[in-house]
């Protein structure tokens, strides 16, 4: 029987019937062969412990009771496989139907599962390439995907990196969140993106190279290594697989469906790629509800008042100086961290003040003579955890920790603050992630939460609102969920009761969070990392991000948020600082937030493009320091460019794509324009904006 084959203007794909495998996929742009060798097709995986052997995998290529349906005019393709053979426990009774369906958009793949065997489907990879391959003409293939700071870029080849030790596999293997993902090689890649709105179960992307590198750098986790140039390295076939895993859980009696799967090769630079996912998440997506001052340009102070080490810094009746300071400066908001009983990272999950810096009424007084003098208050939360050394975790808590498969709860290790006996971490409080799908969990989290709405605070700021530490999934029989349930979820059940308190009580109330999700948060903030690739950014264009700064003369982070449309929080000392003790920092964030205000229209209430839409050249070589923003009106185009270099000026060079031509020419310490062809030399440190005719 022939191949099956779907086919569009976009890629075409090739199954083997006979197995289900996908034996070809091809990018129809460009030719580019994305699976190469068809005797090295892979279908789906399964994992399904057995008593005694926990490895027990099921290869879809080796079953043979398979069921195929092809709907031509639908571009869609079924499997279906019942009376699973394993490696190691024989027949199960397990049916797997996979659907594989090509739409402009992509070749998406979704299944169901009934798992009638006595044993629990921990795991399933779908789908699957089994030869990964290197674009025709390229150098280099490598994984771009979601990280804190922008996105993680790890090599694929001609160098390809393990995520793990190399004594927990047989072959080289590197693990990626299920976010989208893109494998890149600069002038073309695949897009590969998770296409589920409800995390249900987690899912990871995994490649694998076999049978492994022919040049190792080290043998240690995160190591490097050369992949093999021919296609057979001692006898043995060398490629590279690539598989998603969805991590069900489907036990006895059970069924599920998995989340879809999507496959997409593009031409360009990654920001194609990244269109497919910005694509999907308009067919679905609505921004949160949020204050309107979020959205406009401004700035904010991180404070921190006190640590589990005992600072004390000032008390709540002190905190005005920092208001007046703000208010002095143009700082819209402050973050006050350390504010709880205990201090940051101490008495967790406990959001009561703390005797020693004052009363609940002094704090609350405070905060209101604070927004008198038109700067916001948001109170640093965090929810994530309970501090184990605690007598009411001890006592009550525990009940709702997050659970291994052994009964035991995770610990995170903590975090050290200020003494010599924390900094060695002798004595760091360890932290217990905790269950958010527990619903008696959630309604003790309710209840702290709701003592910063009581203190009248414009907002919180969610410190580590997706982070659980060591655990991704709860194995507790008593929290009435799914055993085991995906910690991910639990985390939009959370902020979904928190929201409704608010949409009850203060409707304007700001959600920000640290790294946080933009579907449920207006504000995420984290900090910027050397060459940082704004995906985020890019798949969030309208969310607000807001960069740390910390330095003393910091132009160049400050720089960073212009660039990327990032709010700047003043952080001076570490943030246990004020506003003054770093004038330098401060003058040229006001400069900078003061230009962005000017042309807000341009640079603030505009399209993100990042680099496209133009080209620069410094002292005659590619720069790429640069942004674009596109006018939501005219589309005409601001480009942002930055000269980080501490001495050296730069002779840079403006060109617009499609014969557009830049007219002028502002900068934070010379906002009026100034008549510009695209030229201009940029003293160190310094940023230039050309607005487009």
């Amino acid at each position: 029987m022939s191949q099956f084959i779907l086919e569009n203007d976009l890629l075409r794909a090739e199954f083997d019937p006979q197995s289900g495998s996908l034996v070809a996929l091809t990018s129809r742009a460009t030719g580019w062969p994305i699976h190469r060798r068809a005797e090295l097709g892979r279908s789906f995986r399964l994992l399904v412990p057995l008593p005694g052997r926990r490895n027990n995998p099921v290869f879809g290529e080796r079953q043979s009771a398979l069921r195929a349906a092809l709907d031509a005019a639908a571009r869609r393709l079924t499997f279906t496989w019942d009376s699973l053979v394993s490696e190691h426990g024989g027949t199960l009774d397990i049916t797997f139907s996979e659907t594989i369906t090509l739409t402009p958009e992509g070749l998406a793949f979704t299944a169901e599962l009934t798992n009638r065997s006595p044993h629990v489907v921990e795991a399933v990879g779908m789908p699957c390439l089994g030869d990964l391959s290197l674009p025709p003409g390229s150098d280099h293939l490598e994984r771009i995907s979601g990280g804190y700071c922008g996105a993680d870029r790890t090599p694929l080849f001609p160098k390809f990196a393990s995520s793990s030790g190399y004594f927990g596999f047989d072959h080289p293997i590197q693990m990626a969140g299920g976010g989208p993902t893109l494998l890149d090689s600069g002038r073309e890649g695949l897009y590969v993106g998770c296409h589920d709105t409800y995390a249900g179960h987690m899912v990871l992307f995994f490649f694998e190279l076999k049978p492994g590198w022919d040049q190792p750098d080290s043998c240690v986790v995160g190591a490097n290594g050369t992949v093999p140039a021919a296609d057979a390295i001692s006898g043995q076939t060398v490629h590279v697989e690539f598989y998603a895993t969805h991590f069900p859980f489907v036990g006895p009696g059970e069924s599920t469906k998995l989340a879809p799967i999507v496959l997409a090769p593009y031409v360009g630079s990654w920001h194609h790629g990244a269109d497919f996912n910005r694509r999907w998440k308009k067919t679905w997506y609505t921004a949160p509800r949020a204050p309107q001052w979020a959205h406009e340009v401004h700035s904010w102070q991180q404070i921190h008042i006190n640590s589990p080490e005992d600072e004390l810094r000032c008390r709540y009746t002190d905190l005005i100086k920092y208001g007046q300071d703000c208010a002095k400066h143009g700082v819209a908001a402050i973050q006050l961290v350390g504010w709880n009983n205990g201090g940051q990272d101490r008495g967790n999950p406990s959001h009561d003040t703390d005797p020693r810096l004052g009363t609940p009424d002094e704090l609350r007084a405070v905060i209101a003579a604070i927004q008198k003098l038109g700067v916001k208050m948001i109170l640093f939360t965090k929810f994530a955890w309970a501090d184990r050394s605690l007598p009411w975790f001890r006592e009550e808590l525990h009940r709702y920790a997050a659970k291994d498969p052994y009964g035991d709860y995770y610990v995170f290790g903590g975090y050290t603050y200020q003494t010599p006996t924390q900094l060695a971490d002798l004595n760091t409080r360890r932290l217990v992630p905790m269950c958010h799908i527990s619903a008696e969990w959630r309604a003790i989290a309710c209840r702290e939460f709701k003592k910063s709405i009581d203190l009248g605070a414009n907002g919180m700021l969610y410190d580590e609102t997706a982070h659980h530490g060591p655990a991704r999934y709860c194995w507790d029989p008593t929290h009435a969920h799914h055993v085991p349930a995906n910690l991910g979820h639990g985390d939009t059940l959370l902020v979904g009761d928190f929201r409704r308190i608010t949409d009850a009580e203060v409707p304007d109330f700001l959600y920000a969070g640290e790294c946080s999700d933009h579907h449920y948060y207006t504000v995420s903030y984290t900090r910027i990392m050397p060459n940082h690739l704004p995906l985020q950014r890019y798949l969030f264009p309208d969310g607000e991000w807001m960069i740390a700064v910390v330095g003393y003369d910091d132009r160049n982070t400050i720089n960073q948020c212009l660039l990327y449309r990032y709010i700047i929080s003043f952080e001076p000392r570490n943030f246990k600082g004020r506003l003054e003790e770093f004038p330098l920092t401060l003058e040229y964030g006001k400069l900078v937030d003061a230009l962005r205000r000017q042309y807000a229209d341009r640079l603030w209430h505009a399209d993100f493009c990042d680099t496209l839409g133009a080209a620069v050249t410094a002292d005659g070589k590619p720069h790429t320091a640069f942004t674009v923003f596109r006018h939501r009106g005219s589309g005409k185009r601001a480009v942002i460019v930055v000269n980080s270099d501490a001495k050296k000026s730069l002779d840079v060079n403006v060109v617009l794509d499609d014969s557009g031509r830049v007219a002028t020419v502002v900068t934070p310490e010379k906002p009026d324009p100034i008549p510009s062809t695209g030229a201009a030399t940029l003293p160190p440190r310094s940023a230039a904006v050309f607005l487009e005719r």
